[in-house]
């Protein structure tokens, strides 16, 4: 669904956001823009997702070590710095072979802007940071 299926799926009708930018995002206290508005960094490429998919089952995620260190060189903190240390240290990720993908559906709070004081994205990076120790994608 990522590079469209040629009927029903154009390509880019589906777009992952990538863990880590979704987590940087809300560290800074920024919110979630609409999806047309956000930045293409914050998205995961096809390829992207098969370097996941390769270091999970491989039991070493190199793309998530890849994006951590970008991470730390953009925007050095603690959060960065553990999120290094994750995905270098961190056990195989993946042990049943399926992808940790997780989709999110909410209603906008107001007409113009889906989440204008940021609640739900900092409501959203707890349960992810519960559920994912704040690392992936």
């Amino acid at each position: 669904a990522l590079e469209g299926d040629g009927d029903m799926v154009r390509p880019g009708d589906v777009r992952l956001i990538s863990l880590n930018w979704l987590m940087a995002l809300a560290e800074r206290g920024d919110v979630l823009p609409r999806r047309q508005s956000l930045p293409e960094e914050a998205f995961l490429s096809s390829a992207q997702l098969r370097r996941i998919e390769e270091g999970a089952r491989r039991g070493f995620d190199r793309a998530g070590l890849e994006e951590a260190f970008e991470c730390l060189s953009k925007e050095p903190s603690l959060s960065s710095i553990l999120g290094l240390l994750a995905s270098f240290f961190g056990r195989k990720r993946n042990p049943d072979g399926l992808l940790p993908i997780v989709s999110i559906s909410y209603c906008w709070l107001e007409a113009a802007h889906p989440d204008r004081e940021g609640r739900q994205l900092q409501l959203l990076c707890r349960k992810l940071r519960g559920l994912y120790g704040g690392g992936g994608g």
